[in-house]
């Protein structure tokens, strides 16, 4: 009898983690082009490169403030693309598109974190409900969002898409087009590619681009900030820009039309082209001169 209650402790000193899941790690082949998504209803989630080869490594960690809720992690396949959910409903499922949550009643007690490693050339969608969203060594397009949490995305990105409800984003080193939005925060931008569209309910909004490289319109607003943007010498557009308080300032020759005043200002700069809007409601508005 002794015998076999050694044994028994013995495999339960063995016994996998908890069924609510509060550890989870997935391992596995991503080519490049394909995509890569983790979605969590509260949390933040941390991309880093994947040290090499094709293989991309996923964590989940659950941290609970109080209670026993119960979170669940699910995989997704969609062809070569692969979605990894933290769920925490029963209602909630995990789809291609992230999480699909019928009944809208998350527990508030718990976060269920991820840790990503990305490979080179894969495609990211990285999304929290609520909290921060970090990227770094992405090498192909990004897309970060988070209803209540910061967005950065460091160097090597190509196209970006970072969106947050409440809260900074902050994309550096981009090489294509650049989409940001925050309802209620500031907004750093600087690509080496562009174009650059932003805007900010609430916050300043400051853009550097070193380069344009292809057609596109840019467009930035805010309801109450300053709109900074940092442009390339050879730099030419459409240019209308009005601000409800505030005042708007160019480097750049700019070919009037219309009635000029304090708040409002619409010509071509350079050759023109491209539209080039901004606004803000109360602000000034900065266009500068690259190397100025």
């Amino acid at each position: 009898m002794k015998n076999l209650t050694v044994l028994v402790v013995a495999l339960l000193a063995a016994a996998p983690l908890p069924a609510q899941g509060d550890r989870y790690e997935w391992s596995g082949s991503i080519p490049a082009g394909a995509t890569l998504r983790v979605a969590t209803g509260a949390g933040d989630v941390n991309v880093t490169r994947a040290p090499q080869g094709s293989t991309a490594t996923v964590r989940g960690r659950v941290r609970r403030a109080r209670g026993n809720e119960r979170i669940r992690f699910e995989l997704v396949r969609d062809g070569e693309n692969v979605t990894i959910c933290a769920l925490y409903t029963e209602r909630a499922t995990c789809t291609a598109q992230g999480i699909r949550d019928e009944s809208h009643r998350g527990t508030r007690h718990a976060r269920a974190d991820f840790t990503v490693e990305v490979p080179a050339g894969v495609l990211l969608a990285a999304s929290s409900g609520t909290g921060d969203v970090d990227v770094s060594g992405a090498t192909a397009s990004v897309r970060a969002s988070t209803g209540n949490g910061d967005v950065r995305v460091g160097p090597g990105a190509a196209e970006v898409n970072a969106s947050s409800g409440n809260g900074s984003i902050q994309v550096q080193g981009a090489r294509g087009a650049v989409r940001a939005s925050s309802g209620n925060g500031r907004i750093d931008v600087a690509t080496s590619g562009g174009p650059v569209s932003a805007s900010s309910g609430n916050g300043d909004i400051r853009v550097s681009m070193a380069s344009l490289r292809s057609a596109g319109d840019l467009s930035f607003s805010s309801g109450n900030g300053d709109i900074t943007l940092r442009l390339p010498s050879d730099f030419g557009a459409e240019l209308q820009a009005s601000t409800g308080s505030g005042s708007v300032r160019s480097e750049f020759e700019v070919r009037t039309r219309g009635r000029i005043t304090a708040h409002r200002l619409h010509g071509t700069i350079g050759r023109g082209g491209r539209s080039l809007r901004i606004s803000t409601g109360s602000g000034s508005i900065s266009l500068e001169r690259a190397g100025g």
